[in-house]
């Protein structure tokens, strides 16, 4: 049978002198995903073709600077909280609590301080790689110390599965989440546009011209927002402003199905099952060419992102939402599997 092979190699070196440590899990027919501690991140996932092709199926960088510089969020770990909080503020147990407001418009607060953050790391069995780090009480303005840890382990069928865990010693709210952006036809091969999607999902969360969700639970019948079957990424993007960036709401409980990506002219494919109650599509609209792995320009809809996750800005007035609170004493778990395979 098949097993993983897990190398670990230096990255780089930050400016306080903390080593960045590379570790690459890897199968023998080519498949490979490399990590890094800056940021809990996917550096790169490299997948063979149906013509054993291998080629880079995620955006990233090849140097440690670059993900000290990077605005995208290429692939690391989101947290605190994922996804946007209006106007930066929230209300807990009768304290207000003032976040950076970071997001594009510079109003909101956006996914957080996790990603430029070193994390201890070590390894486990040959097929896991295990993040952790402390964040300390009044980090980015939330309450609690909170310890995070990241697993990422990868069987030898190429099931890339990312196990989310944390607590704390205050309330505090916890939403995390992996922000890969994903190209099945190759870093370089320009747009995922022809890619194909599949979500279980019969609603999404309405955003307004900010993108902070109205509050309300709205169905995908007869909108661009319905992927119940397969159906082409490019089709009616043109009608969701200008690109998707929505989340869906994913039917079920438990760790389930969350959907499909498929590249058709690639043959390469990635299913996703996970715990988490949502899933946020993205298509990549605000990148605007700056350079990746190798150099290649990564421009708009160059790739795009499915981000399990809880609701967004449920801190924030929304009883009906399901809360992201962590209270001590509480465990945060969560689990979202990426099978990479061919159709």
């Amino acid at each position: 049978m098949a097993t993983v092979k897990l190398t670990e190699s230096l990255f780089g070196v930050t400016n306080n002198n903390n080593e960045i440590k590379k570790y690459t899990l890897s199968t023998p027919d080519g498949f490979e995903v490399s990590l890094i501690n800056y940021g809990a991140t996917i550096q790169s996932i490299r997948q063979p073709d149906k013509s054993n092709q291998i080629s880079e199926v995620t955006l990233g960088y090849d140097t440690l600077q670059e993900y000290v510089d990077d605005k995208y969020f290429f692939g690391c770990t989101v947290g605190r909280v994922t996804n946007r909080i209006k106007n930066g503020r929230f209300e807990l147990d009768g304290i207000t609590y003032e976040l950076p407001k970071d997001d594009g418009t510079k109003k909101h607060y956006l996914h957080g301080a996790f990603n430029k953050r070193v994390w201890d790391s070590s390894t486990e069995n040959n097929d896991t790689v295990i993040f952790k780090y402390q964040s300390p009480d009044g980090e980015s303005g939330f309450p609690g110390q909170v310890n995070a840890t990241v697993k990422y382990i990868l069987s030898s069928d190429h099931q890339l599965t990312i196990d989310y865990h944390a607590t704390t010693t205050k309330p505090t709210p916890i939403n995390m989440t992996n922000h890969a952006y994903f190209n099945l036809g190759g870093d370089a091969s320009g747009t995922m546009l022809d890619h194909q999607l599949i979500v279980p999902a019969d609603k999404i969360i309405p955003l307004d011209d900010e993108h902070i969700p109205t509050g309300d639970i709205a169905s995908v019948e007869n909108t661009p927002f319905d992927f119940r079957t397969l159906t082409r990424v490019g089709d009616r993007i043109d009608e969701s402003f200008i690109g998707y960036d929505i989340m869906f709401l994913v039917n079920g409980e438990g760790k389930r199905p969350f959907g499909k990506l498929v590249h058709g002219s690639s043959g390469r494919a990635v299913t996703i099952e996970s715990t988490q109650k949502g899933l946020q599509f993205y298509t990549g609209n605000y990148l605007d060419g700056g350079k990746g792995h190798n150099g290649t320009a990564y421009d708009k809809h160059a790739a795009l992102c499915l981000e399990t996750q809880n609701y967004s800005d449920s801190v924030n007035n929304q009883p009906h939402f399901p809360s992201t609170i962590l209270r001590p004493g509480e465990e945060y778990h969560e689990q979202t599997t990426f099978h990479f395979h061919l159709e």
